[in-house]
């Protein structure tokens, strides 16, 4: 009897060949040997594979899967549920399902191929925040459907992005920080751990440097590490402030989620905000903030970045060889309590 849970991974493996040259095989595409296609075209009888004909891909509706690591989900960091309530929501409008896969830290680690991946199962992936590097390369090897990232842009990744313009928002909040009157500042954020932080901080130093301010990494600004090398914000080790002498007047944090918790920290040292040390986050997106005071940040408007990567995907699905292109989302700075002018 045929079995209809036999996946293109379970041919390549029989084969010792990728995922990508089994899903060209079978749909036709070049590439393949006419030798190796006839190879795995047996096989796939073989194994009961069950393929899809011409008149059912016509007749669906597009399946968009989105990917995110499971780091990204908790409580604290639910930015990210939010972005994908509104690509569920936009895709909806336009008769498009979405399918949400969330990656563990094992998962990850093992370089183990999505389910979404494995089963057939999306005519293009959205690949939602920052992922390992080592995970990424499989994805490009592995995965024959179009790869969009969103958030975060990679070099290990052929396909379209859509990303907030990190390097302009650090610039204009490092900008708005001189203009209320700090000149000793400080960084919160852990460098080479997601491209958005790295921007933010590029965007920061560069207004320094544009204001004749010396840069000098880790000094000026200071820098205080928020998260391990895994993402996960506020591990062991991490949001270690500097001394007294050496304490910034303002902190720019990478997103509002380490804001609140360098609020945190900061208090229990017994500093106050905004009488001592100002604070601003980077999102404009903060479910836990106490009430009170309100958080000075930078908005991103989470709608249009959804949307921009609905229509780039579904551009790249029905026009599969045209150039790959970058969308970038300007923000606005958000006025709030937790600044203070000196």
């Amino acid at each position: 009897m045929m079995q209809n849970n036999i996946t293109l991974s379970d041919i390549a493996e029989k084969l010792g060949v990728s995922s990508v040259t089994v899903s060209k095989a079978l749909s036709g595409k070049k590439g393949v040997s006419n030798e190796l296609r006839e190879k795995i075209e047996n096989l796939a009888d073989e194994m009961g594979y069950v393929r899809k004909d011409k008149s059912d891909s016509v007749r669906k509706n597009k399946v968009i899967g989105v990917i995110v690591a499971e780091r990204y989900l908790d409580h604290s960091q639910s930015y990210y549920w939010r972005i994908y309530q509104e690509l569920s929501l936009l895709s909806n409008q336009k008769k498009i399902f979405t399918l949400l896969e969330v990656v563990n830290k094992a998962a990850e680690k093992e370089k183990a191929t999505p389910n979404l991946v494995r089963q057939n199962n999306a005519d293009g992936i959205i690949i939602l925040g920052a992922f390992d590097v080592s995970y990424l390369r499989m994805l490009r090897e592995t995965v024959d459907v179009p790869l969009l990232s969103l958030d975060s842009v990679y070099e290990e990744i052929a396909g379209d992005a859509v990303i907030a313009d990190n390097i302009l928002g650090g610039y204009e909040i490092a900008g708005y920080l001189l203009k209320m009157g700090h000149k000793k500042l400080g960084f919160v954020g852990t460098m080479n751990v997601t491209p958005s932080i790295d921007g933010r901080y590029i965007g920061m130093c560069k207004q320094l440097s544009a204001s004749g301010i010396s840069v000098e990494y880790g000094k000026n600004p200071i820098v205080v590490e928020d998260r391990d090398a895994d993402g996960n914000i506020g591990a062991e080790g991490t949001f270690k402030l500097p001394d007294k002498k050496q304490m910034p007047t303002a902190f720019f944090c990478n997103c509002d989620v380490s804001a609140l918790l360098l609020i945190e920290r900061l208090s229990r040292k017994g500093y106050r905000v905004p009488e001592d040390i100002s604070v601003i986050g980077f999102d404009n997106y903060v479910p836990d903030m106490k009430e009170g005071l309100s958080l000075a940040s930078y908005k991103m408007d989470i709608g249009e970045m959804a949307s921009k990567a609905i229509e780039l995907m579904i551009q790249r699905i029905d026009y599969p060889d045209t150039p790959y292109s970058s969308a970038m989302i300007r923000g606005s700075l958000v006025i709030g309590e937790s600044v203070k002018s000196l």
